[in-house]
């Protein structure tokens, strides 16, 4: 066997060698990300809290004491609470897009979103749940992975794994594995902006 052959057999093998590595630790994070079906993806800044309560105000379209709920959840949940949402959107409709967008505050004059991907779900996706301040990082035994991202917007589609909202689907931090909403279609933590529309 000739000294070239020989060194063309190891650095093709060698070369076998690191692209099956690299397959291999590319394959963990395709898995994740193919069930993860996105609606959107983008960034958002929001306005200040005062100016969000001055809108619902002015909009006349909630009670006061929906009003005084949200700013006493605020104060619970602290300064990030408006800037760290997760929110349930149960079926494609207007008037329900209309209510999440208002009183979420997307609609607040000093809102600004930045899409990075255009909206890529229809009603046989729904219920959708919207990620702010977060980016959805897997999906696997029962649980939703999110790591904390400031200002990013995930919107994901939860009809493969939760189609009715009653399998007790957890949302936990990503890193420390930490609990944020023991069930995405009850609640969240008080630091958590939490809607269901």
């Amino acid at each position: 066997m000739t000294t070239a052959f020989v060194v063309t057999r190891k650095f093709t093998l060698f070369t076998a060698m690191i692209c099956g590595a690299l397959s291999f630790a590319a394959h963990p994070v395709a898995a994740a990300d193919a069930k993860i079906k996105y609606c959107t993806l983008g960034t958002i800044t929001l306005g200040p809290f005062s100016q969000h309560v001055a809108e619902l105000q002015k909009a006349k379209r909630y009670s006061a004491e929906e009003i005084d709920k949200l700013i006493a959840d605020q104060k619970a949940g602290g300064p990030d609470f408006f800037s760290t949402q997760v929110v349930i959107k149960e079926e494609q409709s207007g008037s329900g897009d209309f209510d999440l967008n208002l009183f979420q505050g997307y609609m607040d004059p000093d809102t600004k979103f930045h899409r990075r991907m255009e909206w890529a779900c229809t009603g046989d996706d729904y219920p959708v749940a919207y990620f702010v301040g977060f980016k959805v990082r897997d999906i696997r035994d029962g649980a939703i992975y999110v790591s904390r991202q400031k200002g990013n917007v995930n919107v994901v589609s939860l009809k493969t794994f939760d189609p009715n909202l009653d399998k007790h689907t957890a949302v936990k931090d990503f890193h420390d594995r930490s609990v944020l909403c023991q069930d995405i279609g009850a609640g969240c933590t008080k630091q958590i902006f939490y809607g269901r529309y």
